[in-house]
């Protein structure tokens, strides 16, 4: 595969992973409104090994995305904190830490999983 392979591939993880979950939760989790997106709580930046998990997104409506990347940001992971509890987001913390080497291999395991 030629150099850019792995970033069309990665392209295409991420692409399956917010349509298989969008499909699951297509109300905003925060309000209730018709979701837009699957944003990470942990950005995909931060944390290789959380960038493909579930429990690491969250189904919102566009308002509340731009509430997540605002400086709303904090009310917005302790409101889902008291949705979820505090041990999914210690959880979080702890998997956080971890790290998964992005390969061509992974990215064809995530497309399988989710696609």
């Amino acid at each position: 595969m030629k150099r850019g392979g792995i970033k069309t591939l990665r392209n295409k993880a991420d692409r399956v992973m917010q349509e298989f979950y969008r499909e699951r939760k297509p109300r905003c989790e925060m309000c209730g409104a018709q979701s837009s997106c699957q944003h990470h709580i942990i950005s995909k930046a931060a944390s290789s090994a959380l960038r493909y998990k579930e429990e690491n997104l969250v189904s919102v409506c566009t308002g509340c995305h731009l509430k997540f990347h605002s400086k709303f940001a904090p009310e917005m992971v302790a409101r889902l904190t008291l949705m979820r509890g505090q041990e999914w987001y210690d959880k979080l913390q702890v998997a956080k830490q971890e790290y998964v080497k992005p390969s061509q291999k992974y990215y064809k395991l995530i497309i399988e999983k989710y696609g």
